[in-house]
């Protein structure tokens, strides 16, 4: 029975250190790839095409990578928007609807039926997923005004305090 116990903690550790390993590869992958990650352009719900770089000007830039088919994103929409907010001053809030299932009709809908006021943009031909990769949505990235990523996760951050200077 004490060698089982041993085996499960070698085991549980292997797949945390396999675990951080493919997270941070993710983050530094983003990070170099394509140079600076804000030189994307995608288009709106009414077709206009739309640079990150614009969209960001000279404050940090929070991308919410979603769907409205997803239940999680529709679960993270509200944080989101509540951060979007809250920052409204110091961060520019853009939502990335992905995969080709949403129209634009739908995504307009879903914006109209939740209220949302930051920028909606369309990635349906997966730009974006590629370029941040994007495995699984909801997928939350912050970046500073030089298209570092700061944050990355699955979940809103509870707030953005920490990633300004004092």
């Amino acid at each position: 029975m004490a060698r089982l116990g041993t085996v499960q903690k070698k085991i549980s550790l292997f797949t945390m250190i396999v675990t951080m390993s493919i997270t941070f590869s993710f983050l530094s992958a983003a990070n170099v790839r394509g140079g600076n990650l804000m030189d994307l352009t995608l288009v709106d719900v009414d077709g206009k095409k739309v640079s990150l770089d614009q969209v960001a000007g000279d404050q940090l830039l929070l991308l919410y990578f979603w769907a409205t088919w997803c239940k999680p994103c529709r679960k993270a929409q509200p944080k989101v928007a509540a951060l979007a907010e809250k920052y409204k001053d110091m961060v520019k809030v853009v939502g990335i609807n992905v995969g080709e299932l949403d129209s634009p009709k739908d995504i307009k809908k879903y914006i109209s039926r939740q209220k949302i006021t930051y920028t909606m943009l369309i990635d349906h031909n997966d730009e974006a997923v590629k370029k941040f990769s994007v495995a699984a949505i909801p997928v939350i990235i912050l970046l500073d005004e030089t298209g570092k990523i700061l944050f990355r996760d699955h979940e809103p951050p509870a707030n953005l305090d920490k990633f300004f200077s004092e």
